[in-house]
């Protein structure tokens, strides 16, 4: 099973307020996912996270092969 998007711990907060805290996930490719939740559930954050415009404080995100830490300029 190849996957589109793993993470492992992933953990943000802005000061005070945690937005994204320990999100374990496995994605395959071709499958369709979504985020769903209330108002200030971290689907934002998580989603800028993937598209490496925010670092996380903690965890990895690896999107196709890529940590989005380490290879930000390979995630399309």
């Amino acid at each position: 099973m190849t996957l589109a998007i793993e993470t492992n711990g992933l953990r943000k907060a802005f000061g005070d307020t945690v937005a994204v805290d320990g999100i374990d996930r496995r994605i395959p490719q071709g499958t369709v996912y979504g985020l769903l939740g209330p108002n200030g559930a971290g689907k934002t954050t998580t989603i800028r996270i993937l598209a490496t415009l925010l670092r996380p404080d903690s965890g990895t995100a690896t999107v196709d092969g890529h940590v989005v830490v380490d290879d930000a300029g390979e995630v399309a």
